[in-house]
């Protein structure tokens, strides 16, 4: 009988080769990957400072660490490789020799030349360690079958040297002029940096580096410290919904030494429940040691409002205050949320809301000149002026946004308090959350960055996040070349919420 050749006869074949070859790169890959994480370490000194580098497969970004200062981290490059530089040690006497002799922009130049010098040396230590991991993994799998062992260290090659490859074509060092930073609190403002340093936009590796060397050595040699910012530059708190949070006020105080604020801004909910037993918050609000600018929000009782009056608060009730060079229109929320003599349901406090946003839209284009900041709890109420202010700062929804609308830049924060009652409610607890504004003095002044600041309350936990307005959200208006649009358009409802409000958060 004749045999008639069936295709199916040698499938199996085929699949066992491909499958074989599919592991073959798994283990290679895997064996890598091992292999950088057990081994890809490197200790190097530059300049007075032993750095450990290292490399490992993830997400694409550079980690420098600087014990127990903190860390910083920032998004660098496309390629699944990511970065690590950890201090390990300080020659003290060197550092304050070197910065003595050669200032920190001598200090920097060495630092920039022996990082530069290591940079090959590291890239082919790397190669090696995960081909070799690869090799050893695949002999361990696939013993004396020579094919897949070289399948897998082929893999491994590829693997590495094509991340390696895309990570230094796609590296952007000024990624780290916008870090998120996490570790001491009271070290923050300085390892990150002043704002109007990264305004200058200067792309060039060694100013990123300059910023994070000038930080490390202005506290590991005990120097004498510079001025976080420029004279041009007014940093400002932003806090709300501290609920009576004892930890909340800690939070901001803290805050407001560390960065050396000018002015506190707080939209609102210093209380709960609105009743004379909760004055105990002024005193609070009072020893912040500078200007505090307080909008009331939909949990304070106009009470509250006359005795933070009596105690050098500036309460905007309605009307545009001037502090720091910032002219700030404050408008307080047209609701008492614990009046329950009042019952009103949501639909109904959303119409309050958008007609006292009317009545602050009218109030602006009666301004000869607009006010720099809208300061509102709800920002709802700001909804008709988008395009008339440049930022609207505000809380109520105990969540952070940031957005633009017609050229207005509208800046939520999170509970400053954890949400007062509710800061353990959850594992972790609800972060402590402000904000740090950076203008820069003009006429009229320009928001030029703005920190994020979250605490947990339970670990300390900090981070930090900069974000640079106009690479992130544009020019905002009124600039000073343009004026404000006589009738802007309301903002579609897709645009007034950066994210969907919580349950209930016209009571919040």
């Amino acid at each position: 009988m004749q045999e008639v050749f069936s295709p199916s006869v040698a499938r199996p074949g085929a699949h066992r080769r491909l499958l074989t070859l599919l592991a073959a790169v798994l283990v290679g890959v895997g064996g890598s990957a091992v292999a950088l994480l057990a081994f890809g370490r490197w200790s190097v000194w530059v300049g007075p400072f032993q750095v450990q580098l290292a490399c490992r497969f993830g997400r694409g970004a550079t980690d420098v660490a600087l014990p127990p200062l903190g860390r910083l981290t920032a998004r660098t490059h496309l390629a699944p490789l990511r970065f690590s530089a950890t201090l390990q040690d300080v020659r003290v006497p060197e550092l304050t020799e070197m910065v003595s002799t050669r200032g920190l922009t001598g200090l920097v130049s060495v630092v920039e030349r022996e990082v530069l010098e290591d940079v090959p040396a590291f890239a082919i230590r790397v190669l090696g360690i995960g081909v070799a991991g690869a090799a050893v993994l695949a002999g361990l799998v696939f013993r004396r079958r020579w094919r897949p062992v070289v399948a897998a260290v082929v893999a491994a090659l590829v693997a590495l040297g094509g991340s390696g490859a895309a990570a230094w074509r796609t590296y952007d060092p000024a990624a780290l002029l916008t870090p998120t930073y996490s570790g001491s609190l009271t070290l923050a403002a300085r390892l990150i940096g002043p704002a109007r340093t990264a305004l200058d936009r200067i792309d060039q590796f060694r100013a990123q580096l300059s910023r994070i060397v000038a930080g490390a050595a202005r506290v590991y040699g005990e120097i004498q410290a510079r001025p976080l910012g420029p004279a041009d530059e007014v940093r400002v708190l932003h806090i709300s919904d501290l609920h009576l949070s004892p930890l909340g006020f800690s939070f901001a105080r803290e805050l407001a030494r560390s960065f050396d604020v000018e002015l506190v801004i707080d939209t609102g909910d210093l209380t709960s429940f609105g009743t004379p037993a909760e004055a105990f918050v002024v005193r609070e609000v009072a020893s912040m040691g500078v200007p505090y600018v307080f909008v009331r929000g939909n949990h304070d009782s106009s009470g509250l409002e006359r005795r933070l009056r009596r105690r050098g608060v500036i309460v905007a009730n309605g009307g545009v205050v001037e502090v720091a060079g910032l002219r700030i229109l404050g408008y307080p929320h047209p609701v008492f949320t614990p009046d329950r003599r009042v019952v009103r349901s949501d639909e109904a406090i959303r119409r309050l809301v958008l007609d006292a946003g009317e009545r602050i839209a009218a109030q602006i284009r009666t301004q000869p000149r607009p006010p720099d900041v809208l300061a509102v709890h709800d920002d709802r109420m700001a909804e008709a002026s988008a395009g008339l202010v440049p930022l609207v700062v505000s809380g109520h929804f105990h969540e952070s946004g940031a957005r633009v609308v017609n050229g207005t830049l509208f800046l939520r924060v999170g509970s400053t308090g954890g949400a007062g009652a509710e800061v353990f409610s959850r594992e972790g607890g609800v972060p402590l959350e402000a904000e740090i504004l950076y203008f820069q003095r003009g006429d009229p002044p320009t928001l030029v960055a703005f920190d994020v600041v979250q605490q947990l309350p339970e670990t300390g936990s900090l981070t930090l996040t900069r974000h640079l307005v106009e690479e992130e959200f544009g020019t905002l208006v009124p600039s000073p070349s343009s004026s404000p649009s006589p009738s802007p358009p309301s903002p579609s409802p897709e645009a007034a919420s950066p994210r969907p409000s919580p349950s209930g958060a016209d009571s919040g």
